[in-house]
């Protein structure tokens, strides 16, 4: 089955594949072995629409679909998966603050993360006995005078100690799903600490950190959606994050073949490259069939 594009899937498509290209792949393997987080390079995606690619343009965005997202995923991961995640995971908050925020919250919030002013959006839900099962939080959410207090931990939230904008689930009620909200916290908040890098395999480049929340005090309209909604909100945020993670698998997928094609045409073996052996053209064969190459 071939996809045949529309118009404007096409230029988010070729803008991400010229950007990934020539600014994204020349520093991709130092900024991995850095662990150097690519914020500059996130400020440039925005100004070309990347940052919030399924957004309404009246709050920044590109306007473009889910295809036009996916396509420029697959661009960017196939030239640096590290760019990749953080650019996800700010779309994936964009989206989520347009979708059930109040205006006020979308003027806010959703500008300063389509137009870079945030640098990166970090999506606050797992927590070290919560992975998985997110109705088993324990972060807990406290009514006050004039607001919310957070106290609590949570674990493994990417681009957490850089992202401006921190969309944050906690127990404001009772146990199980139906007690969970959620909140946006913005970075540098006063009782929002960010922990030590986890010093990971892979994605290096992409800033993956614990964060405590200690008696951390939030404005009433911090509230993102009803009261007693977060469980809600959380699986239709992640539902549309599968479909990055997923176009991120099919971009690394075909930097990965095109780097073991490279070698097999430059490694020669009795006087030949490898790629002229037949087994080795069949296995390519069979791998080409698999992944999405344009």
């Amino acid at each position: 089955m071939r996809l045949e594009l529309t118009e404007t899937q096409a230029l988010i498509r070729n803008t991400a594949r010229t950007f990934a290209r020539e600014r994204v792949a020349p520093g991709a393997r130092d900024r991995d072995r850095s662990g150097h987080f690519p914020a500059e390079l996130l400020l440039e995606m925005a100004e070309l629409g990347l940052l919030g690619v399924n957004v309404p343009a009246e709050y920044g965005g590109a306007e473009a679909g889910a295809i036009s997202y996916a396509l420029a995923m697959m661009e960017i991961a196939e030239a640096c998966a590290s760019t990749a995640v953080a650019m996800a995971v700010t779309n994936m908050c964009a989206e989520l603050i347009t979708a059930f925020g109040t205006e006020e919250q979308k003027r806010k919030y959703v500008t300063r993360l389509t137009s870079g002013q945030a640098v990166a959006g970090a999506f606050a839900l797992s927590e070290p006995q919560a992975g998985s099962d997110a109705s088993a939080l324990e972060t807990r959410a406290e009514r006050t005078r004039d607001g919310w207090a957070l106290n609590g931990s949570k674990q493994w939230i990417t681009s957490g100690d850089k992202a401006g904008v921190i969309v944050v689930w906690a127990r404001s009620g009772g146990p199980g799903a139906g007690g969970l909200s959620a909140f946006i916290v913005e970075g540098g908040t006063r009782g929002l600490v960010p922990g030590r890098h986890e010093d990971k395999m892979g994605l290096r480049a992409s800033t993956t950190v614990p964060l405590q929340f200690e008696d951390c005090r939030l404005p009433a309209d911090a509230l993102l959606g009803q009261e007693g909604q977060g469980f809600r909100l959380a699986m239709m945020a992640l539902d549309g994050g599968r479909i990055g993670i997923a176009s991120q698998a099919c971009g690394v997928a075909r930097a990965a073949l095109a780097a073991a094609v490279r070698y097999t045409r430059e490694r020669k073996v009795f006087g030949k490259s490898v790629a002229d052996f037949q087994a080795k053209s069949v296995t390519r064969l069979a791998i080409n069939s698999h992944v999405f190459m344009r």
